[in-house]
């Protein structure tokens, strides 16, 4: 994929059905080390006062120099990034780091990025006020079927997701289950209004409940990357189900299905 175009789409890579748990773990890895180089390469920095080698970068995350080098090369060569570092273009090495730019990075981007092994795990606790300044606790899913939904107003994909949602909601009302959408606006500082996203609502005859994602609660599931991201939630506060990116109404539909039939 790099070698194609200079971008890798990682959504594409981890809803591959031709690739195994084990590789969509190891994919999944990847992605979680590539967030985390950055604050590595400047604490690295600041306490040997020189720039790690790949090898050192790769025995502190656990990975092969092939694969280390490999998250060097999409950093470089992919359009989202900014320009973090400069390489050596015969050994491939790190010669000098934008610290400012590095800094810029963790800002937005964080360093707690959780992508892999979310099934079976506790929902993560959270406090969010919803779209009419009511708050949200995870405590109150308790009891509840749940899809929590995340996105942001103007998300291609959550555009195309978002219909299916509602069609959910409406076609399970009479049972536990219930859709409720997380909007990241705030939290990634879009100048979306009140009064858009409302009317974002209205215009896709969206009408589950919508709470406003904040920094505490964006950590806790990971530091979201992805829109859409999905988590399918047991009664109990259990994820029983991790999705990111556009899914089609199938493989929806029958998860939520199993969702209540696991519940009952």
């Amino acid at each position: 994929m790099i070698r194609q175009d200079g971008q890798v789409t990682f959504s594409d890579l981890h809803n591959n059905k031709e690739l195994s748990e084990a590789e969509k773990l190891f994919v999944g890895r990847l992605y979680e080390i590539f967030f985390q180089i950055p604050a590595f390469l400047k604490v690295e920095y600041e306490s040997m006062q020189r720039v790690p080698t790949i090898k050192e970068i790769a025995a502190s995350f656990g990975i092969t120099r092939q694969s280390a080098t490999l998250l060097l090369s999409v950093m470089e060569s992919d359009r989202r990034m900014p320009n973090l570092f400069s390489r050596d273009p015969v050994t491939g090495e790190i010669k000098s780091l934008e610290l400012k730019q590095i800094e810029a990075f963790i800002a937005n981007r964080g360093t707690n990025i959780k992508i892999t092994q979310w099934e079976l795990q506790p929902l993560p606790q959270f406090e969010m006020l919803d779209f009419q300044g009511e708050m949200l606790r995870s405590t109150d899913l308790i009891g509840k079927n749940t899809l929590l939904y995340f996105w942001f107003t103007g998300c291609p994909p959550c555009v195309r997701i978002a219909p299916i949602l509602e069609n959910l909601n409406n076609r399970y009302q009479n049972t536990n289950f219930q859709v409720i959408g997380v909007n990241a606006d705030r939290v990634l500082s879009l100048n979306i209004t009140d009064q858009a996203r409302r009317s974002h609502l209205e215009k896709h005859h969206l009408n589950f409940v919508n709470v406003h994602l904040n920094k505490s609660a964006r950590d806790a599931f990971g530091t979201i990357q992805v829109f859409p991201t999905l988590f399918f939630v047991s009664p109990d506060g259990t994820i029983l189900h991790h999705l990111i990116n556009f899914q089609n109404r199938k493989v929806l539909d029958e998860l939520t299905q199993k969702l209540l039939e696991d519940s009952q």
